[in-house]
């Protein structure tokens, strides 16, 4: 019986002939070599992608063509251009100024007695000028500063009330502040000014004790604070740029003198001049300021006089400050 029984062959799985499933059998051990070499190639490819050299070639590509970035943000100065107007006066990028020249005295002291006799000199000046209820007096500080400790203790005051001579107090000899120079900072009759003033009555406050910030606080006029109020202009200023834009002049702002050491006496002649400059310039533009305010104060006075209120709010609106007099109302 058993030999006229036909062998039949076995079932292919997922319906493949023996034939085909003797080439898949055959085949499959090309491939696996195949596909393991692709993936040597793929990654030694990587690999050599991951190196320093191509890392340090597509470094450079980068920074010589850096991709463009988009922002719908508008700046300040964008949106006051695409508004039809322009940009605020501390935005804009000053023109080539002349440099400040001082060729006024400049009394320098280091001992206590030396600016106690200054000051007191200064005083009997200040009560003297009796046409006026109220003495300008520039007022600026120095002290060193060191990226590894910070700022030292204040060395220099420098004074100025007229333009043509500044005073130039160094006090690292000094424990204490003489008297007489603490009766002429809070003279009832003396106005001091800076810019960022106050900042400094705190600092000398916390250097020498026997100085109440306060009082000097209360009374004292930042320079860049009334350059906002009187030319109706924004943001924060600096000495340098206040000179730049209300003197029309430029500071030179060496850092090699900037940062120098203003403890150790006697004060070299670049120290004493960029002392100096920093009042005399302070006081320029007190004078400066002093005079727009009037005169912006008398122009709208006559427009008021002249147009009435309404006019007068409606020429505001449209940006007018009246630093200018102006004849006609446009509306």
């Amino acid at each position: 019986m058993d030999k006229y029984l036909v062998k039949m062959p076995a079932k292919a799985k997922n319906n493949e002939t023996p034939e085909q499933k003797i080439a898949t059998k055959k085949e499959t051990p090309k491939q696996t070599k195949t596909t393991k070499k692709t993936t040597e190639k793929i990654s030694n490819k990587r690999k050599n992608e991951n190196t320093p050299e191509i890392k340090d070639k597509e470094n450079s590509e980068e920074s010589e063509n850096p991709p463009k970035r988009r922002s719908s943000r508008l700046t300040r100065s964008t949106r006051s251009m695409a508004e039809g107007g322009t940009p605020s006066p501390e935005k804009e990028i000053p023109e080539k100024l002349p440099f400040i020249k001082y060729n006024g005295a400049i009394k320098y002291y280091t001992e206590s007695q030396e600016i106690a006799a200054s000051a007191d000199e200064v005083m009997q000046w200040v009560e003297k000028q009796t046409d006026v209820d109220v003495v300008p007096m520039a007022f600026d500080m120095e002290w060193p500063f060191s990226f590894q400790t910070g700022p030292g203790k204040s060395s220099v005051i420098q004074i100025c009330v007229d333009e043509r001579c500044c005073y130039v107090y160094q006090l690292s000899n000094l424990k204490k502040i003489p008297a007489a120079l603490m009766a002429l900072i809070n003279h009832p009759k003396v106005r001091l000014h800076g810019v960022n003033i106050k900042a400094d009555f705190r600092k000398l406050q916390r250097d020498f004790p026997e100085v109440s910030a306060e009082p000097l606080i209360e009374k004292c006029v930042d320079l860049g604070v009334w350059c906002n109020e009187v030319c109706e202009t924004g943001g924060r200023w600096s000495l340098e740029r206040l000179a730049n834009f209300i003197a029309k002049k430029a500071m030179d702002k060496s850092k090699k003198v900037r940062m120098s050491k203003w403890h150790v006496i006697p004060l070299d002649e670049n120290q004493l001049m960029y002392a100096a400059i920093d009042v005399y310039i302070g006081q320029v533009i007190y004078r400066e300021l002093e005079q727009r305010e009037k005169a912006k104060t008398k122009n709208e006075k006559e427009f008021i006089e002249k147009n009435g209120d309404a006019a007068f709010k409606a020429v505001k609106a449209l940006g007018e400050n009246f630093l200018s007099k102006i004849n006609e109302v446009t509306l």
